[in-house]
């Protein structure tokens, strides 16, 4: 008997980025969920992502960037097996996450690749995209996300307001050494918080560059 598996994507992306990974894990008969996060506001997101969580008891949830702040609201009081950071925000009790990145090295390749609309949704200049997301990616991989890039609310980052799950759910971090969307600095401050850390070569989309390390990091979790 193993757990399900559920996987969230982080700022401007949707489910179809873990297509990759779902595929080969589906195959080994894994039950395996990507969901997609509306982007049309941190609330929204928060509440997708819980309302498919609840739905699998035990499982192995993986959030990826922006995901791993959605996660961790998300799982709050809920029946959770592991809790996995992809490089990705970990947000402690009333932390304030935009000071904390603010504070940290920028990673310059999305800041420069982030577009504000007139309707006040923030883009990713496709041009830039794959400097910011998938410098280590197939070209192929790398011009088939782009396309699929969505715009999204940025709403903030609000606190949160009960002990954060990583406390009481074991949990991996894994860092991403040549991250240009998340500085790997960051990722380290976060990982200090998980009960296990792992560190990969590569960019910021490893379930694109890398997928078969993901693959097998779920399913030794899952098993």
């Amino acid at each position: 008997m193993t757990n399900p598996i559920v996987l969230v994507h982080g700022a401007w992306h949707g489910g179809w980025c873990f297509e990759h990974v779902i595929g080969p894990l589906r195959h080994e008969g894994f039950d395996v969920h990507a969901v997609d996060l509306p982007l049309n506001g941190s609330a929204g997101d928060i509440t997708a992502a819980r309302a498919s969580i609840e739905q699998r008891p035990g499982a192995i949830v993986l959030g990826h960037s922006y995901g791993g702040f959605v996660i961790t609201h998300a799982t709050v009081g809920l029946d959770v097996g592991h809790l996995v950071y992809l490089a990705a925000l970990m947000p402690d009790e009333e932390d304030d996450l935009g000071t904390r990145i603010q504070a940290s090295p920028p990673a310059t390749a999305l800041n420069d690749a982030m577009v504000v609309g007139d309707d006040g949704r923030v883009g990713i200049n496709p041009d830039l995209a794959v400097s910011a997301f998938y410098d280590d990616c197939k070209p192929e991989h790398a011009r088939a996300a782009v396309a699929r890039l969505r715009s999204q609310l940025l709403d903030g980052f609000p606190s949160l307001e009960s002990t954060p799950p990583w406390q009481q759910v074991p949990t991996t971090y894994v860092i991403c050494q040549g991250d240009r969307a998340l500085h790997p600095e960051l990722q380290r401050e976060f990982a200090k918080q998980a009960s296990s850390v792992l560190e990969w070569e590569g960019a910021h989309s490893p379930f694109l560059a890398q997928p078969q390390r993901v693959i097998d990091l779920l399913k030794a979790l899952a098993s």
